[in-house]
């Protein structure tokens, strides 16, 4: 995967009003400003009067080419979930009025969950990942695969047959990356002693695989409660298993604060799983060496203990305790 160029655009409000005006000729901007947090640059566009809601213009990478037609189609799926997420108003991907690809959105009310950390009921919050992680489950999906801007990208009819094409390739970019190659014989081993559990799943359904603090809006509600708002952000949108994708939630969400790990778990309810604990152990393994070589590839110091260093140190341990259970 080619890691993300960020994108820096030189804005002014006359070519902000330009593109809008794609979308609602009436519309008068009055100011725009960069919002936070994200991997591309996205902007808040406020109108002059009280008559049009603010949006957001959503700025995209040169590659890949179809996260926009993808955005897009996964936000048509999700259009009555709860919290909301944006509509998008309008998708140009031909780069006539800016040189890189964009979208204008629906802006949400609220902050990233990131913002509300140290709220004494944050675990309120972080029960609601939980259940918003289930609600978007309920979607079912026809096969397995990577989703593009036109649907499933080459479409698995199993999860064991998908899950273990991934794992194959997971731990080939492992080792061309430069990972430890002792260290990437055992987890091979140790995930493949588990692969039984991949034949237990209830079907494809689908994944957000990126549900975390900063992809989560949140407010206070008039009597004060902390509150879900709104999701963002589906590039990395797959049709998987639900289990799979529960431990991505858990995975990232814990790595940021470890306090949500259980509450997230709670609020998401029971799995028939014959083996929960383990089938999360195994996606969480996953999803560490995928999020090693993702970093590693982006140009981070491998031993970095903060980042590729860190998901090393975890990535022994697993070894060691697969070792132990076998």
């Amino acid at each position: 995967m080619t890691p993300p160029r960020r994108t820096t655009l030189q804005l002014n409000r006359e070519a902000v009003q330009y593109l809008v005006q794609n979308v609602d000729p009436t519309f008068v901007v009055s100011d725009f400003s960069r919002l936070e947090g994200g991997s591309t640059e996205v902007y808040r566009i406020d109108p002059a009067g009280s008559d049009h809601p603010s949006l957001v213009l959503k700025i995209y990478p040169d590659q890949p080419e179809w996260g926009p037609a993808k955005e897009a189609l996964v936000a048509g799926w999700l259009r009555n979930l709860t919290p909301p997420i944006p509509r998008w108003l309008f998708v140009d991907d031909t780069r006539s009025l800016l040189p890189l690809r964009y979208a204008l959105l629906t802006l949400l009310p609220g902050r990233s969950l990131r913002h509300w950390m140290a709220e004494p009921d944050i675990g309120h919050a972080y029960r609601q990942m939980g259940q918003l992680l289930r609600r978007i489950h309920e979607i079912p999906m026809p096969a397995f695969g990577y989703l593009l801007g036109h649907g499933i990208d080459r479409p698995v009819s199993t999860n064991a047959g998908y899950m273990i094409a991934a794992f194959d390739d997971v731990f080939r970019r492992f080792h061309d990356l430069g990972g430890d190659a002792d260290l990437g014989r055992t987890l091979q081993g140790v995930a493949e002693a588990s692969f039984d559990l991949l034949n237990e799943s209830d079907g494809a359904v689908l994944c957000h695989d990126d549900l975390q603090q900063g992809n989560v809006l949140a407010l206070r509600d008039d009597a004060g409660r902390l509150q879900l708002s709104g999701l963002i952000d589906f590039d990395n949108a797959r049709a998987a298993d639900r289990l799979f994708d529960l431990a991505k939630a858990l995975f990232c969400s814990g790595h940021e604060d470890p306090r949500s790990y259980r509450p997230i778990l709670e609020g998401y309810g029971p799995v028939e799983h014959p083996d929960v604990e383990r089938a999360l152990w195994l996606y969480t393994l996953f999803h560490r060496c995928s999020m090693w070589c993702w970093l590693t590839r982006l140009g981070l110091d491998p031993m970095d203990e903060n980042g590729p260093g860190g998901l090393i140190r975890d990535l022994r341990e697993m070894a060691r305790h697969g070792r132990e259970r076998a």
